[in-house]
């Protein structure tokens, strides 16, 4: 039995290095290597982390700022997943904030952001640094670049806001091209940010498809939340209550998270292909 099952192995590993790198085997093949390489599962989670603890109270102040009327934001999510009773209640005291506590909410997030809200830069450079096999030396100007991420995140964060808060979009038309919209405002985001965090050793080319597809599945994501938020949240509060909103929340940030390290171990895999298959083409030429 040992020996059929080393055998199987040895075949299994044989067909894996037969893989021509521009095959989507094996390109699904090298990322997955690249994927183990930036240790995935704990990237994924350090960003879901960073994400609940600093950028999340953040939308809470920029709710309170936006919107005069307290508990705001607690309302739309309600209202937006037609949560039940129970679990509307939860919702409010989980993300209520009254009008009076402006000042402390937002010196709780501004703090948050300068100890935690620097680290989700720091983790997105690790997971393409290692992606990529890159070597860097970090500096005092790293910390500017993990800064000026954070500050790019939260300015989505804001226009986010602005359209739930301003665009009451009822027609589907305009729900497509807004859709439209976020695919190109993420895109933007996540070539950019890499390409300055790893100090522009990889090309905005090179970073082009990976993040196409963050931006799709990000969006894809927030789509069909409006589905299944409703079932999921009051899975959750049912049995943990005010936890349960809690962890329902961050098991959703959790899945954003692992599409952003997926696909960043993915982009190489992806310009390992298109070299391969232009050196292909050059060598056929002459």
């Amino acid at each position: 039995m040992k020996t059929r099952l080393r055998e199987v192995s040895r075949r299994g590993q044989d067909w894996v290095e037969r893989q021509d790198p521009s095959t989507r085997p094996g390109v699904a093949i090298e990322a997955w290597r690249r994927y183990r390489a930036v240790d995935g599962p704990l990237q994924s989670a350090l960003l879901s982390i960073y994400i609940l603890v600093a950028v999340l109270p953040a939308l809470l102040v920029m709710e309170e700022y936006l919107d005069p009327h307290p508990n705001a934001l607690a309302n739309q999510i309600v209202h937006h997943y037609r949560l039940n009773a129970s679990t509307s209640k939860l919702i409010h005291d989980v993300l209520g904030a009254g009008r009076s506590h402006e000042l402390g909410s937002a010196v709780l997030a501004i703090a948050g952001a300068l100890v935690f809200g620097i680290g989700f830069g720091r983790v997105l450079q690790l997971v393409h640094v290692r992606a990529w096999r890159l070597e860097l030396k970090t500096g005092v100007a790293d910390q500017l670049g993990y800064g000026a991420v954070l500050a790019g995140l939260y300015g989505l964060l804001m226009l986010l806001l602005l359209q739930l808060n301003e665009l009451h979009v009822r027609a589907t038309p305009v729900k497509i091209l807004l859709g439209l919209a976020w695919v190109g405002f993420l895109t933007l985001f996540f070539v950019v940010a890499p390409w300055l965090l790893t100090h522009k050793q990889v090309s905005r080319r090179d970073l082009l498809p990976a993040a196409g597809l963050t931006a799709v599945a990000l969006v894809a994501l927030m789509i069909v939340s409006n589905y299944v938020m409703q079932y999921w949240v009051d899975l959750y509060a049912r049995d943990y209550g005010g936890l349960g909103v809690v962890l329902a929340i961050y098991f959703w940030i959790a899945f954003s998270s692992a599409v952003i390290v997926g696909a960043a171990s993915l982009s190489p895999a992806l310009a390992a292909r298109r070299s391969f298959r232009a050196q292909q083409a050059s060598s056929l030429s002459t």
